[in-house]
C-alpha cells in the first residue's frame, strides 16, 4: 500500500484553513483573539464551548476533549481514514500528493 509522502501531509496542514473546513460543518461566530466559537458537532449541547483558531491550525471542544487539526476533524466528521481525509483535503485546495511505496 502506497503512503503519502511525509512533506505532502505537512503541507496540507500548512494549507487548510482550519476554520473553512469546521465551518461546512458548523456555524461559527467570533469570540475574540482570532479565535471563533460554535456549537460541537461531537456532542449535543446548548452553549458554545467549540473553538477554532485559524491562526493555530486547530480547534478544541472544552465540553467533550475532542480536538485536533484540520484533517483529524474531516476524519471524524466524516468517518474518514487518515489518508482518506488528506486526500479529500488535498484535492478541494488543488494540492498535488505524492506516495511512497511500502
Amino acid at each position: 500500500m502506497a503512503l503519502i509522502k511525509d512533506e505532502d501531509i505537512q503541507l496540507v496542514r500548512e494549507r487548510v484553513r482550519i476554520d473553512e473546513v469546521v465551518e461546512q460543518y458548523v456555524t461559527l461566530k467570533n469570540a475574540g483573539g482570532g479565535a471563533r466559537k460554535g456549537l460541537c458537532p461531537f456532542h449535543d449541547e446548548k452553549t458554545p464551548s467549540f473553538t477554532v483558531r485559524p491562526t493555530q491550525g486547530f480547534y478544541h471542544c472544552f465540553g467533550c476533549g475532542a480536538g485536533g487539526d484540520a484533517i483529524k476533524f474531516l476524519r471524524e466528521i466524516e468517518g474518514l481514514s487518515f489518508a482518506e481525509s488528506v486526500e479529500r483535503l488535498a484535492a478541494k485546495y488543488g494540492l498535488t500528493l505524492r506516495y511512497d511505496e511500502e
